[in-house]
């Protein structure tokens, strides 16, 4: 059984047009998986269900074989299925770093004693060791957003669901965040899903899944998704920005492979090219 199960799922806001219909994803424990589309795609519709926040019509989703129809089971899975937004003040509830990362176990009835091991374990994690005594309104963004995810880090989840959440942050900012993200899950082995706009970050990832209408458009590993541009295009989705110029390139008559992601790829590949000549 896969970490994460959505099966034969259906869903629609009130009575308008289904998001969903009939929809499957699985998504095994410990991955690293991208989920792209453009907007009214189900991206984020997709992840409050995942969470629970939002309940299908029909079919099942499960997290950690937790089924998010029980509400019974609705406070373990949401210990246990952290998520991360756009706005990071949005999820900030106190006003020093340190407090707000220790507002849930807090609220939990974790001893003192161990919420302090707590804290100083999800700063330390995220890289804000040294923030943990400093007012959380006077963070950068993306310094902001690590405070987010040490408060998600707090509740000791085995999956994180980033929605968008380097969307309001520079591109520092978000080199940060998609850095902790990569560290959170192959040092961790926490089950990262990231909703994400920007293809770079996407390309970070284990795995992508690319939604179009509600319905899996493409499935694979970033080379493979990122080898299929024309259907991309046509569903208004792009590519990395070295896998468009390598895509130019290879149309002017370079034969270059498809797929290339990161610039020292290209640069090697184009290196033997002229090697070769």
């Amino acid at each position: 059984m896969s970490y994460i199960e959505v099966k034969d799922l259906v869903f629609a806001y009130d009575e308008g047009e289904k998001v969903f219909d009939g929809f499957n994803l699985a998504i095994e424990k410990g991955t690293y998986t991208a989920v792209l589309g453009r907007n009214g795609s189900g991206k984020s519709t997709l992840a409050k269900l995942l969470c629970g926040i939002l309940q299908p019509v029909s079919g099942s989703v499960c997290v950690g074989g937790l089924s998010t129809a029980d509400e019974e089971q609705l406070y373990k899975l949401r210990r246990s299925c952290g998520m991360i937004f756009q706005n990071p003040d949005n999820q900030i509830v106190a006003s020093v770093v340190e407090e707000d990362v220790a507002f849930a176990p807090e609220n939990l009835g974790v001893p003192s004693a161990e919420i302090r091991k707590i804290v100083d374990e999800a700063l330390s994690l995220v890289g804000m060791t040294e923030y943990a005594k400093h007012s959380t309104y006077k963070l950068s963004g993306g310094q902001k957003q690590r405070v987010a995810i040490a408060g998600v880090l707090a509740m000791r989840p085995q999956c994180i669901i980033f929605d968008e959440a380097t969307a309001m942050l520079d591109p520092s900012g978000r080199r940060d965040i998609t850095a902790t993200m990569k560290r959170l899950n192959k040092e961790n082995g926490i089950t990262v899903i990231n909703i994400t706009h920007y293809m770079n970050e996407a390309a970070e990832a284990d795995r992508i899944v690319a939604l179009d209408g509600g319905k899996i458009l493409l499935d694979g590993t970033p080379e493979e998704v990122f080898s299929e541009g024309e259907t991309l295009r046509r569903a208004k989705l792009a590519t990395p920005q070295i896998t468009e110029l390598c895509d130019a390139l290879r149309e002017c008559g370079m034969p270059l492979k498809k797929g290339i992601l990161h610039t020292m790829q290209a640069a090697d590949a184009i290196e033997n090219y002229v090697k070769g000549l």
